[in-house]
């Protein structure tokens, strides 16, 4: 059975015209934060982070498209006429997903014309379940590519409005809230006898993959110390870990200034030690370049490669979590394909 790998990375962001300038700029700790060009119900000037090449006029699918093919060209660019599955999340109850994915079909048909797609609005823990379904899809050799990513944006007036009326937009007088923010982020799986024929080689391993559901929602008065749904995730993704006597030493989180999902984190994390180890790195980008919807996950892997490609991640192995309002929670372990060789040079 050959491996399979992680073998190109793509984002638009904020801070980055691509997935290495992202990685390079989170690393710097740049923040996002600027004064959109939209207004709260008092007339107020919003903070948000927002990819400022794009007109700001552009809203609602054809801003999701707009922010989405940079990031997808990165990686197609590797693929060519590979047999290619594509799957783009986006938002959990996205009012316009039959739109967006009509968009979205336009730039994947464009690009890579004999390639399968599906556009869902699965939500931030879609790579929960399409990260088990792409491995042995490539696997069974069903496919030769795995094209995994989504796309978020909160620059819209209609967005700004739900987070007003839930009482979640950020501001100096509400900082138990979301800072709005946008993104696109992709990433290739591929078998590696696949993607050395084409001049690739892996960059990362997936080693876990775990899903949960939590009772804790913003419409509800559940505890969020529970935890149970993301502390399931966990477990289940960092179980291969474990068994191998592994630890990962960098988490990658969703984690926004709400208090709720902090909380929950917390619980989980320490019910996670014997997955843990030092530095103990905790890494939330939604809090420098705004929330990340379904994007948060992909750009987690793109950020996580991105730093072992260049040698500056600080750990080899980590761990990404996500979670929806609607209650689904999501954890990836991961792994620097450097780390396999340092660890053949030992034996």
């Amino acid at each position: 059975m050959s491996a399979v790998g992680i073998v190109k990375v793509g984002a638009r962001t904020p801070i980055g015209l691509d997935a290495r300038q992202t990685g390079f700029l989170l690393r710097a700790g740049f923040p996002a934060m600027a004064e959109a060009p939209l207004a709260d119900s008092a007339g107020e000037a919003i903070t948000m982070g927002f990819v400022p090449t794009i007109d700001p006029r552009i809203v609602g699918p054809e801003r999701l498209a707009l922010l989405a093919q940079p990031a997808f060209e990165e990686v197609a660019s590797t693929l060519g006429n590979t047999k290619t599955q594509v799957h783009i999340t986006l938002d959990e109850g996205y009012a316009e997903a039959r739109a967006a994915a009509r968009e979205l079909a336009a730039l994947v048909r464009r690009v890579l014309p004999a390639s399968t797609l599906e556009v869902a609005p699965r939500g931030e823990a879609a790579l929960g379940a399409l990260l088990p379904e792409a491995l042995r899809a490539l696997v069974s050799r069903e496919t030769d590519a795995v094209v995994l990513g989504g796309v978020h944006s909160d620059y819209d007036i209609d967005a700004i409005r739900a987070l007003e009326a839930g009482g979640r937009l950020f501001s100096p007088d509400n900082l138990d809230a979301r800072i709005p923010g946008e993104a696109a982020a992709f990433f290739v799986l591929m078998r590696d006898p696949d993607a050395r024929r084409r001049g690739l080689s892996p960059l990362a391993r997936v080693l876990g993959v775990g899903s949960g559901r939590e009772r804790a929602r913003p419409d509800n008065e559940a505890p969020a110390y529970e935890a149970f749904g993301l502390t399931t995730a966990v477990q289940q993704a960092a179980e291969p870990l474990v068994r191998s006597g592994a630890k990962a030493g960098w988490m990658l989180t969703d984690l926004t200034g709400e208090m709720r999902r902090l909380g929950e984190w917390q619980a989980a994390f320490v019910r996670a030690q014997d997955a843990l180890a030092e530095p103990y790195y905790i890494d939330s980008s939604a809090q420098r370049i705004g929330y990340l919807g379904a994007a948060a996950m992909p750009l987690f892997v793109a950020v996580a490669v991105t730093a072992w490609e260049h040698e500056y991640a600080p750990s080899p192995v980590a761990m990404a979590i996500a979670g929806s309002d609607g209650g689904e929670r999501a954890a990836v372990v991961l792994s620097s394909a450097k780390r396999e060789v340092r660890q053949e040079a030992r034996a």
